[in-house]
């Protein structure tokens, strides 16, 4: 009997239960509707950003394989460097076409039509490129005795503390702008940096030789 009654009130209960949140909804039905409306429009919208960002990055990866695909294509036959020049134009592959047609230049010791194109990289988001494009342009100014360039353009690099990017590289490729200059001494101190902070890394081992070729300090 006892368990009769208690399932009873149980089924009563949740009557009630059920009742009270029907009258509930009844009552705030409006407030309720646009609430869950908002809800299924921010869905929604979350859902398209996704995809535009899906596409753009999908995109990007083909803009970039194909700025690749032309540089490569361009060591060989040079008549492809029009096409590689027409999407340095182009926003989306300006700055990596820029570089790669710099570094094409570089490697041919056409320092002015190298110089050229790294200046038309656009300082952008602090990531990869951007740190090849700088130790590049520090190349091109090696490539033109502009030793002071260099430096500075490495100095700012390395104070950069970037993470995108070899710091060890950037110390070595300093430290060499330096010996270049004749500034033995502030070579020496950065292969001595390398070896200490770097020991395992290929630029402490590098700074190591250099160093000893320096004499000792």
């Amino acid at each position: 009997m006892k368990r009769t009654e208690r399932h009873h009130l149980k089924k009563d209960g949740m009557a009630h239960g059920l009742s009270r949140l029907a009258g509930y909804f009844d009552a705030y039905r409006r407030e309720i509707l646009i609430v869950a409306g908002a809800v299924v429009f921010a869905g929604l919208v979350f859902a398209g950003l996704l995809l535009v960002r899906v596409h753009g990055r999908s995109v990007y990866s083909r803009a970039v394989g194909e700025v690749g695909d032309l540089a490569a294509a361009a060591a060989a036959d040079p008549g492809k460097l029009a096409d590689l020049e027409k999407l340095a134009g182009k926003r989306r592959t300006a700055r990596l076409a820029n570089l790669e047609l710099a570094k094409y230049w570089a490697e041919r010791g056409d320092w002015a039509k190298a110089d050229s194109f790294a200046g038309r990289i656009v300082d952008g988001r602090k990531d990869l490129l951007h740190y090849q494009a700088e130790d590049l342009k520090a190349q091109i100014a090696i490539g033109r005795k502009d030793f002071d360039k260099a430096i500075a353009v490495y100095k700012k690099a390395v104070d950069g503390k970037p993470r995108a990017y070899p710091v060890d590289a950037l110390l070595f490729h300093l430290a060499e702008a330096h010996a270049l200059k004749g500034e033995t001494q502030a070579a020496a101190d950065l292969y001595k940096k390398l070896q200490e902070e770097y020991a395992r890394s290929y630029y402490g081992y590098e700074a190591a030789m250099k160093a000893g070729k320096l004499g000792p300090k």
